[in-house]
């Protein structure tokens, strides 16, 4: 399997700038309805396909399972930050903050918004040093790689049940469909045409 995360500062400044870019892609569907036929915001906030599929690839792109773990936790901890502080403000502007000022919104919220994004940053990590066996060509790391593909599938069948019984979440399910293609395609390149080694 390919290397494209090293165990080096060059690569995990490369996962902090994924990171951002996720954080910024949820807080802009934020600002779209959820509640009509593509349903936008809904994929930013409620669907978990794109971020299983882009944290698994990253932990399976990893050199290391130590770059693994870290590249997670950096990657879900920097888009939860993003998301959360954005939320915050969101509800200020709204009126719907219990705080007075712009200036005690950060200082009441920050142990809050690390606390929050610390915690799926953690499990992720964890999560992403099991998935990281899925690098070992055997018979267990190729059943290992097709979960993430499953939580995907099961999430596309949902949404689309979604879209046909109440008219929404469109996006969110062919979304959730490129990206349950997206990795079959790697698992068909990346793992499956290699025979296995170990026993």
């Amino acid at each position: 399997m390919k290397v494209i995360f090293k165990d080096n500062i060059k690569s995990y400044l490369l996962i902090l700038v994924l990171g951002i870019i996720a954080g910024l892609s949820v807080v802009f569907f934020c600002e779209f309805p959820n509640n009509d036929l593509w349903a936008f915001s809904y994929w930013s906030s409620e669907t978990f396909g794109f971020w299983m599929f882009s944290t698994s690839l990253i932990v399976l792109l990893s050199e290391k399972r130590k770059s693994a773990t870290i590249n997670s936790i950096i990657y879900i901890f920097i888009m939860f930050l993003i998301t959360t502080i954005y939320k915050s403000f969101r509800l200020y502007w709204k009126g719907y903050s219990p705080f007075d000022s712009l200036l005690d919104l950060p200082l009441n919220s920050i142990t809050g918004w690390f606390r929050y994004s610390l915690i799926p940053a953690i499990i992720c990590g964890i999560l992403g040093a099991v998935l990281w066996n899925g690098r070992k060509n055997n018979f267990y790391s190729k059943i290992l790689c097709v979960f993430p593909a499953l939580f995907i599938f099961v999430e596309t069948i949902v949404l689309f049940y979604s879209v046909f019984t109440n008219h929404t979440k469109l996006f969110s399910a062919v979304i959730d469909l490129i990206w349950l293609i997206s990795y079959m395609i790697f698992l068909k390149n990346e793992v499956f045409t290699k025979k296995i080694v170990d026993k």
